[in-house]
């Protein structure tokens, strides 16, 4: 009976440092995760509208830090794919984040899409 009773105590030690160690891995897990995003620039692509063979106007929303000016790369491609209008846009600091947008892209042809390919802080 001796031998039954130390294999169970042995058992249970070894579940318990297991489960020690997933939990300080978890939460190592969680503390990079959040430190990577925190204070970054966040775009979400809400959509598009052809105005004409010329123009797009592209929406999205953006997660920021309001207090910092973004700049955010705007493309726009015809239905081959093909870029037909690139440009740029300066949003400044602003009162509440997130934000909504709604800018003009000229083209060189009708777009069938446009979005916002990056964001990073003017700094």
């Amino acid at each position: 009976m001796s031998t039954t009773t130390t294999t169970s105590t042995s058992n249970t030690k070894w579940w318990v440092v297991g489960g020690i160690g997933v939990t300080v891995m978890v939460v190592l897990a969680v503390w990079f995760g959040m430190s990577a995003t925190v204070g970054k620039v966040h775009w979400y692509n809400t959509g598009f509208e052809v105005v004409s063979d010329e123009q797009v106007d592209v929406r999205f929303d953006l997660r920021r830090d309001p207090t910092r000016a973004v700049e955010c790369d705007l493309h726009a491609l015809d239905d081959k794919h093909a870029r037909v209008g690139t440009g740029s846009v300066v949003v400044a600091p602003g009162e509440e984040s997130p934000s909504r947008h709604v800018e003009p892209l000229r083209t060189v042809a009708r777009a069938t899409t446009g979005y916002v390919d990056t964001c990073s802080y003017v700094d």
